[in-house]
């Protein structure tokens, strides 16, 4: 890691732990101050994907309670936004008449408490005033807003647009989750060692140990997807990344949520112990941005469209750009 990345995960950690317990207002204006959102801006941080990967699974890490990573997903997509929590919706539905849209917006993170959000929609990135919008709450398994906004003939900024917001989410989801899983398996290791059992640590015990192992396997699984689909990024065509790393980290959630749970006991589930915050965001967002069908047969798609002869040399080919 770079001197510079390596600031960068520093100061990150420092906000994103600080923040931790502060208020949605407390903390979104630490992270503004630090200029997070920014890291892919020229003006800003100035660095790329990998980078921003930092962020993003810090984000995961501590379970941030905020939409740091739509932020910088917006900024990339948008440019300069103005002051104030920016989201981004992946799921918007209606019509734009000159610059005035209606229509709706479903899924947007933190919608109620954004000042704008970032959609596409026919090309182009709409840049929304959640000011103008109709608000229906609804919430993920993990507690975090996931809602609806309708606007009717409302004023639209406009930028070009050439990104498939719903992967580009499903890349946050990610980093995110491969976060999660870190700091999941740092709990398990570190309870299997201090709980005691019959005289001796639980992790002493044989079949704990099989279980951590596969815990660690997953997780590494999880960050290796989560690295390649961001690196990928940076060369533009992350598609097939994507869509491997979103189904690579869906399932070692499913696997790996279940073993922490196991080795944690009934501790896993109370409200003053970190493990729920994490395990509960791993749910929820294995079925955001698509689930393991949606991405399978996506990846299905591309690995049948390549074709048995081109497929094996191409797939080495990136691996090695």
């Amino acid at each position: 890691m770079s001197e510079l990345r390596t600031l960068l995960a520093d100061t990150t950690a420092k906000v994103l732990g600080d923040a931790k317990d502060a208020s949605l207002e407390a903390s979104w204006k630490k992270i503004m101050e630090a200029g997070l959102p920014a890291v892919l801006l020229e003006d800003g941080f100035g660095g790329n994907w990998e980078d921003a990967l930092v962020v993003v699974k810090a984000c995961g890490y501590h379970a941030t309670p905020a939409p740091l990573p739509e932020a910088i997903l917006a900024t990339h997509v948008f440019g300069d936004l103005p002051d104030g929590m920016v989201t981004v919706c992946a799921n918007t539905t209606g019509k734009l008449d000159g610059a005035r849209f209606t229509g709706e917006l479903r899924g947007v993170p933190w919608g109620r408490e954004a000042s704008h959000v970032v959609a596409v929609l026919d090309g182009k990135a709409l840049l929304l005033s959640r000011a103008d919008a109709r608000i229906e709450e609804h919430h993920n398994p993990a507690s975090e807003p996931r809602d609806t906004l309708r606007f009717e003939n409302a004023k639209a900024e406009m930028a070009a647009g050439n990104i498939d917001m719903l992967a580009a989410l499903a890349l946050l989801r990610t980093g995110q989750m491969a976060g999660a899983l870190d700091h999941a398996l740092e709990l398990s290791v570190g309870y299997s060692r201090e709980r005691q059992q019959f005289g001796r640590p639980l992790a002493q015990f044989q079949a704990i140990q099989q279980q951590l192992a596969v815990l660690a396997e997953e997780t590494a699984a999880a960050g290796m997807a989560a690295a390649a689909a961001f690196r990928a990024m940076d060369r533009g065509d992350a598609g097939f990344e994507i869509a491997a790393a979103k189904l690579r980290a869906n399932r070692a959630a499913r696997t790996s949520t279940g073993i922490a749970h196991q080795v944690h006991g009934a501790m896993g589930f109370t409200a003053e112990y970190a493990l729920h915050h994490l395990t509960r965001r791993l749910w929820a967002w294995q079925t955001e941005a698509g689930n393991e069908r949606f991405w399978g047969e996506k990846l299905g798609t591309q690995v049948a469209t390549r074709g048995p002869t081109a497929f094996w040399t191409e797939l080495v080919a990136r691996s090695e750009a």
